[in-house]
C-alpha cells in the first residue's frame, strides 16, 4: 500500500485501495485533506454518514482511496441502488497537487473495471455542477471537471437537475447536471432513472418531497418527456441544456 520514492527522487505511482483496507485514522485523513477541499459543505456529506456508508462499504456502495508514501491524495466513492439499477459515483476527488497527473482519470478507469461488473448497472450516474452556473473557487474548477468527464467518455442527460439536500439545514445545489459513463445504447431508461430519482429524493428529504414537491415533481416531468429512454448528449451540448431548460 506504501508509496516509495524512485532513484531520482521523483514521486512513486499512486496505489489504489479499498477505504474497506484503511484504518479509521487514514480515512478520516482522505475525509479532511481530499473530500472536504474539494466540495462545498452544501455536496458533501458529513464525516459521521461517509465513515458508515463507505469506510467499511455496506452492500451497494464502493470506495477506493488513491496513497502516495502512505497518505490518501485522491479517491472514489460511489452507491448502487438494486431497485433502479443505477450506479451513482458520489464522489471523485484528487488533491490539488496531484491534478494534471492522470489520478482522476485512473479512479474512473478503476469504476469501469471494478465497480461496475460488481455492480452490473444499467447505467453509472454522476452530478457535476454546470460551469456556466458555478464559478472556480477554492473547491476546484468546474470547467476542469467538466473537461475530465468529456475526456473519460461520459454523457449528458438533457435535464435541468438539482442536488437534493443532503442533511437537514442544508440547501438544495441548482445548477447542476447528470452525466452518464459509456451505457451500452444511446439512452438510459427512463423507468430506470425515474426511481433512481424518487429514492434519491425520499432518502435526502423524505417522502413528502418526492411525492409533492413542485421543483422536484418539475424534474421528474422533463425526464418523462423524453419517452422510454432518457438520450445521452455530448457534453459539448451543454449549452443547449441551459437553453431548453431556461438558463441560456
Amino acid at each position: 500500500m506504501m508509496g516509495c520514492m524512485t532513484a531520482e527522487g521523483a514521486q512513486a505511482e499512486p496505489v489504489l485501495v479499498k477505504c474497506a483496507d484503511i484504518d479509521d485514522d487514514l480515512f478520516v485523513r482522505f475525509y479532511e485533506t481530499v473530500l472536504a477541499p474539494a466540495f462545498p459543505p452544501a455536496e458533501l456529506v458529513g464525516l459521521e454518514t461517509a465513515r458508515v456508508v463507505y469506510r467499511a462499504p455496506e452492500y451497494g456502495h464502493f470506495g477506493t482511496i488513491a496513497m502516495v508514501d502512505g497518505e490518501p491524495v485522491g479517491g472514489a466513492l460511489g452507491s448502487f441502488s438494486p431497485s433502479s439499477g443505477i450506479l451513482l459515483l458520489d464522489y471523485l476527488a484528487v488533491r490539488p497537487e496531484q491534478r494534471g497527473r492522470g489520478l482522476g482519470s485512473a479512479l474512473i478507469g478503476h469504476l469501469r473495471t471494478a465497480w461496475r461488473p460488481k455492480a452490473r448497472p444499467v447505467a453509472v450516474l454522476a452530478e457535476v455542477e454546470d460551469p456556466a452556473r458555478h464559478s472556480a473557487s477554492v473547491f476546484g474548477d468546474p470547467v476542469a471537471r467538466l473537461r475530465l468527464y468529456d475526456r473519460t467518455g461520459w454523457s449528458l442527460l438533457p435535464v435541468d437537475y438539482f442536488q437534493p439536500s443532503l442533511a437537514p439545514g442544508l440547501p438544495r445545489v441548482q445548477g447542476m447536471f447528470l452525466i452518464c459513463l459509456g451505457p451500452a445504447g444511446p439512452t438510459v431508461p427512463t423507468e430506470a432513472v425515474l426511481a433512481f430519482l424518487d429514492e434519491y429524493v425520499r432518502g435526502c428529504e423524505g417522502d413528502e418531497a418526492a411525492r409533492s414537491d413542485p421543483e422536484y415533481l418539475a424534474l421528474r416531468e422533463q425526464v418523462s418527456s423524453w419517452g422510454p429512454g432518457v438520450p445521452l448528449w455530448p457534453i459539448s451540448r451543454a449549452p443547449e441544456v441551459r437553453r431548453r431548460a431556461g438558463h441560456a
